[in-house]
């Protein structure tokens, strides 16, 4: 009656309130680190990716466990195969080994991004390379099977066989990872050689040799419209050097001139 829809409208209120205040924190935490230093931003968001892998690890475990459990007392599921690899093992060692993965991903992938010179694949490709690699190394040396080796894989032993088993892990996270973003793109229609807002700006990065800063200008939303506003200020802000942006800068005046050459010449043509 009355009574329950009040009390699952005020859980509602409730819940949205918790989400504000999340929200309200995660963009006091992220006003923090654009104030710290580059290796500080690096580990505070490796610190926190590690903290949401080890819960979410821990769970994972947790819930492996208690499968296990079940199939030992319950004949029907006796057969199934067990998990094996990176992804098995009690809550602990999968809750450090998830955690060892989201920490080294999250803070590959800030510190590529601070470098500007990869694609938002190309920077997802080498995080989850380096994350990969890190989780098998993680998981051989808490005595388990090769991540993708399945049931009849041996552990890793020795230091050539951990790298090994690293190296593939990370090309095949790597990969996957790729194709996962590539078919994202397509389905979201999303194409950035051809994106019709920054076409003049592309244009005038290729002319520089600054192809590599496109990505720069999509992250600050320096669309064709604000070529002619352009300053200093702006381009600093999306993380432009400074020697490309004098010569951004350059070319801007002299659009700014040749626009108001195009202007007078109007002007004149129109007077009787």
């Amino acid at each position: 009656g009355t009574k329950s829809c009040n009390k699952r409208l005020k859980k509602q209120t409730n819940i949205m309130g918790i989400g504000d205040i999340v929200t309200e924190k995660k963009k006091q935490v992220d006003e923090w680190l654009k104030n710290q230093s580059v290796p500080v931003e690096i580990a505070a968001i490796s610190a926190g990716s590690a903290v949401q892998g080890g819960v979410l690890g821990f769970v994972l475990g947790t819930v492996n466990k208690n499968l296990a459990e079940q199939a030992a007392t319950n004949p029907a599921m006796a057969n199934q195969p067990a998990m094996s690899g990176a992804m098995s093992g009690p809550p602990h060692v999968l809750a450090v080994n998830l955690a060892v993965f989201t920490a080294v991903q999250g803070g590959l992938t800030c510190w590529i991004k601070k470098m500007n010179k990869f694609s938002e694949i190309e920077t997802g490709m080498l995080a989850m390379f380096g994350a990969g690699a890190a989780l098998s190394v993680s998981s051989s040396l808490s005595g388990q099977k090769a991540a993708f080796g399945g049931q009849d894989a041996a552990i890793p032993e020795g230091p050539m066989q951990i790298a090994q088993e690293a190296v593939k892990s990370g090309v095949l996270f790597s990969l996957l990872n790729g194709a996962f973003m590539k078919i994202g793109q397509s389905f979201s229609g999303k194409n950035e050689k051809t994106d019709v807002f920054y076409s003049h700006a592309v244009g005038m990065l290729t002319a520089l040799g600054l192809e590599k800063y496109e990505k720069n200008f999509k992250r600050g939303l320096l669309t064709d419209d604000c070529l002619l506003l352009l300053n200093d200020n702006a381009l600093q802000e999306v993380r432009i050097p400074p020697g490309p942006r004098l010569k951004i800068l350059n070319y801007v005046a002299g659009m700014r001139v040749a626009q108001q050459q195009q202007q007078q010449a109007m002007s004149l043509a129109v007077k009787p």
